[in-house]
């Protein structure tokens, strides 16, 4: 501390004031000087951040997006999943099959004369889809019986059906037409037969196998 206060050496002691002198000034500038240089650049940060800039337009200030976690619903679109395809009507050449269709044979009257003719009303209708119908001897028989007994068939007058083609759909009528002449039949379907007999018969008719329900009507 005497050392400090009493300066050694060959100078003057105001020589060696002088200089302590200086050096303290020199390091209050020093501190003075930090002290403004991160007061000033504090506050100027804090004005930055607080003081709202000047607008030149005149227009409201736009506001910033937010970044936060929307609580709205997704844009993202959504899969909507693809229909399965409905049935379709299938095409009108589909050839029937005795399962495809249900067969009728009707008598044109329930009475008639004995000798007299008769038409049988043969209808198809569709158990399914619609289909096409082949009508020929080789697809459709329609036979008169009466008990056991085997009046006529076209299996043996097979010239009674005419060739055709009915297309079977809902509400739409198939049928044809198929004649007899009220005789017995035989091989060969040779004329001169003799007449039905009064009585009760029952007319069928089979069309590719499937066979219709029985139909009676009576010979007077």
């Amino acid at each position: 501390m005497s050392s400090l206060l009493r300066p050694v050496g060959h100078l003057p002691a105001s020589v060696y004031w002088f200089r302590r002198g200086l050096v303290l000034a020199v390091v209050v500038v020093l501190v003075f000087l930090v002290s403004r240089l991160f007061s000033g650049d504090g506050d100027a940060q804090n004005a930055a951040a607080t003081d709202p800039q000047p607008n030149p337009s005149g227009a409201p200030p736009a506001s910033a997006p937010s970044t936060g976690s929307s609580t709205g619903p997704s844009s993202t679109p959504t899969r909507t999943p693809t229909p399965e395809p409905s049935k379709t009507t299938p095409p009108a050449d589909l050839t029937c099959k005795g399962s495809d269709v249900r067969i009728d044979a009707l008598p044109g009257n329930r009475k008639i004369v004995s000798g007299s003719m008769l038409n049988f009303v043969v209808q198809l209708t569709p158990a399914g889809d619609q289909c096409k119908a082949t009508i020929s001897n080789d697809k459709l028989t329609v036979t008169v019986t009466s008990g056991q007994d085997l009046i006529w068939s076209t299996t043996q007058c097979s010239k009674v059906i005419q060739t055709a083609t009915l297309v079977v759909a809902k509400d739409k009528q198939a049928a044809v037409t198929v004649p007899w002449n009220g005789h017995r039949s035989g091989p060969g379907c040779l004329p001169g037969q003799p007449v039905a007999k009064p009585g009760t018969y029952v007319v069928k008719a089979e069309y590719d196998g499937h066979l219709s329900s029985a139909q009676a009507f009576q010979v007077v």
